[in-house]
């Protein structure tokens, strides 16, 4: 495949990263005040950026083109039971993947309904289904394309947002200042949570690596681009929520919506839609390529197990079913990240690091990433 620019690499860690979720940080950083919601925002940022690039130079190391669970049976799972954890493991992932994949078909359906109520959501599903997976069929090359297209049409989407918004600004709206005792403390945990699982993109890295040819140095330049393209869309969806709305909603575009008219709905929606696109093709890439490597099967007979069966799901399960599985999704997310920490330490015993600076990659960097994703798990069960 030709090599794609540093841009195209970042659309396919934006795309993967953004979602839904984002519109539910509104809420959180409402409760915690423009100080607790600078500081989750850039704690958040500079931890995502950090734990990605330990991600990269882990599968740049391994030397091949593998896939995260590929580097972690090699670093990770060794000793009498190493066959039974590979294989655990990769059926935890496998499951939880397909479940996040029907996450999105639902999910758009849902969206798609309120424009043609007519349509069954059922058959809204299988069309998004086909038209997203139909992407991923054809591959890397596709999904960087249309990563790319997408994710600008996404920034155009948002900033026409941001004009109607400005334009409805609400003097009543209030937001605190500062964080508060130890609530705020803990209000400050959830937040610094929600905007972390929003900017997790770890199954985009190998895909970046593999666009960009391992250019370590663009690999780099790819994370902290995409990452940071998260960083605004998260915060510009919060600003026109906070400015606008007489009370923000825990999904920020219904209180959004009611301030300003029917238009923010739409654009909002379509947002929404076209996030959840770009999150299926980078996931539904992964798992194809995940059950390709461990089964050794081809690349389209994998592609109908991990596709098919999520679509499936949609058709049989409540969705409550897909709500809670989305929260063990955030759970898987979180436990791979604790596993980067030592897979990464063991990987580049003795080597040179190719993506991350000393001081990226000392010790004590390594810890505070570790404590961080250790407080991220405890933020996500607090309420706010």
């Amino acid at each position: 495949m030709k090599k794609k620019s540093v841009f195209t690499a970042s659309a396919i860690v934006a795309g993967n990263g953004i979602g839904s979720g984002v519109m539910a940080i509104p809420y959180f950083v409402s409760k915690t005040g423009v100080a607790g919601g600078v500081i989750a925002f850039a704690a958040a940022y500079a931890t995502s950026v950090l734990l990605h690039l330990m991600i990269a130079q882990i599968l740049l190391n391994t030397g091949e083109t593998a896939d995260i669970l590929s580097s972690f049976n090699r670093y990770l799972f060794r000793g009498k039971f190493k066959n039974v954890l590979k294989i655990s493991f990769f059926l935890i992932m496998v499951v939880v993947l397909e479940t996040n994949l029907a996450a999105y078909i639902s999910g758009a359906a849902e969206i798609s309904s309120e424009f043609v109520p007519d349509i069954p959501g059922r058959a809204l599903g299988a069309v998004f289904y086909i038209a997203a997976a139909v992407v991923v069929l054809f591959g890397l090359r596709a999904i960087c394309i249309s990563e790319k297209i997408t994710v600008s049409i996404m920034g155009a989407i948002l900033l026409a947002a941001v004009i109607f918004s400005v334009q409805n600004f609400n003097p009543s709206a209030r937001i605190g200042i500062g964080i508060g005792g130890g609530a705020g403390i803990g209000r400050l945990a959830a937040t610094f949570s929600m905007i972390m699982f929003s900017f997790s993109a770890i199954f985009a890295v190998p895909q970046v690596i593999e666009c960009l040819d391992h250019d370590a140095e663009k690999v780099r330049k790819s994370v902290f681009l995409g990452l940071l393209m998260n960083l605004i869309i998260s915060a510009v969806v919060t600003f026109c929520a906070v400015i606008t709305s007489k009370e923000v909603t825990e999904v920020a575009i219904v209180g959004w919506a009611e301030a300003v008219g029917g238009v923010i709905r739409i654009l909002g929606s379509a947002f929404i839609l076209l996030a959840m696109f770009t999150s299926y093709w980078s996931i539904g890439l992964a798992t194809t390529e995940m059950i390709s490597i461990q089964t050794k099967k081809t690349f389209g007979l994998s592609f109908v197990l991990a596709t098919v069966p999520a679509l499936l799901l949609t058709f049989f399960l409540p969705g409550g079913f897909m709500e809670y599985m989305k929260i063990a999704g955030g759970a898987v997310a979180v436990i791979i990240s604790l596993m980067v920490i030592p897979a990464y330490r063991i990987c580049t015993k003795g080597k040179d690091n190719t993506v991350m600076t000393r001081a990226e990659a000392s010790e004590i960097t390594v810890a505070v990433v570790f404590v961080m994703y250790l407080i991220m798990a405890v933020g996500s069960m607090i309420s706010v």
